[in-house]
């Protein structure tokens, strides 16, 4: 391969620096959108952006609630267990009738919140569950990358002939890569699919 590299010289930086945006599949037009996170801890603010068709959305527009009760009846001591999910507010009363004695009463219940997703497949963003734009199978086995930087930083990894340990402090985004990405046999399927990837 033309200008190949034969030393790895790339940045000691973990897989978590690449998780600060992520290309997927755009859930209205199917075409290459972002999900830029804001934090790596919280999800609040995080934004799904499409520059296609202008389809935007925030994290906490998917936001709902699970109304919980969890205790025993006031009336007749036996355990009442309720669970109301899908909720776009916080439930602050929630009447229900005891199942044992059908005596009626008014809860405060717990509220559990959790985002929707569009997806519950392994390969997703992690805020909004769209499937990863840039992924593919590569001799039975799936390669992905979260967003372009992420693809060019393996794709310097695989070209390399020479691969140095980068730091001794911490574990790198190339050494946590799987094995048959970094398999010599594999190198020329892998960059061809990562060529495709880019021209997408």
């Amino acid at each position: 391969m033309e200008n190949e590299v034969t030393r790895y010289v790339g940045p000691p930086t973990t897989r978590y620096a690449y998780a600060k945006e992520f290309w997927v599949e755009c859930p209205k037009c199917a075409k290459a959108a972002r999900v830029i996170k804001k934090d790596l801890v919280g999800i609040g603010d995080d934004k799904l952006l499409c520059h296609h068709c202008n389809y935007s959305e925030t994290a906490d527009e998917r936001l709902r609630y699970t109304a919980t009760v969890s205790r025993a009846c006031g009336h007749c001591g036996e355990s009442i267990e309720v669970s109301i999910p899908n909720n776009k507010e916080k439930v602050m009363e929630l009447k229900y009738s005891c199942p044992h004695c059908h005596v009626p009463e008014v809860y405060k219940p717990n509220n559990v919140p959790y985002r929707l997703k569009y997806s519950s497949e392994r390969l997703t963003d992690p805020v909004f569950g769209l499937r990863l734009w840039f992924q593919e199978s590569i001799k039975g086995d799936t390669f992905w990358a979260s967003n372009r930087e992420h693809l060019l930083e393996i794709r310097n990894y695989v070209t390399a002939r020479l691969r140095e340990r980068q730091t001794m402090r911490i574990t790198t985004m190339v050494e946590k890569l799987p094995q048959f990405i970094k398999a010599a046999k594999n190198r020329e399927a892998v960059l061809k699919a990562i060529e495709r990837m880019l021209k997408k």
